[in-house]
């Protein structure tokens, strides 16, 4: 019975730690992307071409992403719970996304239906690796997009020309 009681015991111990332990991948000292930010303009970008813009409000749950593009406004919610947020490419189509924090980097995937032809419908997957600089003030975006219903090879050659690095200088805190 002592045996029982001492097992019993520990269980509600380790129970406490887990329960006051912090939620995975969001620690106290993560990153917080919260804010303004504008993308760098590329040298061979025309002077006149329109600025992209990102707006992001992180909360211990989620992270709601609004970008502006060409005075366009589009806004994501993306959950860091696993769950499937609502998403809407810069181009306005709906899909689903969702978020987690990993280590320094904020990582947030989305999937859109595309349709290359009226008979068709593809899913495209993108993923996101946020980085932000030590002093917070560039947000470094790298974009792979990959075709999970095409098959492997034409999917890795598709995605080949699609990655993308964008660089955003933050100009706002929340």
């Amino acid at each position: 019975m002592k045996h029982v009681l001492r097992c019993v015991a520990m269980m509600a111990a380790v129970g406490v730690v887990v329960a006051g332990s912090p939620k995975p991948g969001l620690a106290a000292d993560s990153v917080s992307y919260s804010g303004r930010y504008s993308a760098q303009r590329l040298k061979n970008t025309p002077s006149g071409s329109t600025d992209s813009v990102l707006e992001v409000v992180q909360s211990e749950d989620s992270i709601e992403i609004t970008r502006v593009e060409s005075g366009k406004r589009t806004t994501s919610r993306c959950p860091f719970n696993g769950s499937e947020g609502d998403y809407t490419s810069p181009g306005g189509v709906a899909g689903k996304c969702k978020a987690q924090l990993k280590e320094k980097n904020l990582i947030v995937e989305s999937v859109v239906l595309t349709h290359p032809q009226p008979t068709a419908t593809v899913r495209m997957h993108t993923k996101e690796r946020w980085q932000l600089s030590s002093d917070a003030k560039t947000l470094t975006i790298k974009s792979d997009v990959d075709f999970p219903d095409f098959p492997a090879d034409v999917s890795a050659a598709v995605a080949g020309e699609t990655s993308t690095t964008t660089k955003y200088t933050r100009t706002e805190k929340p």
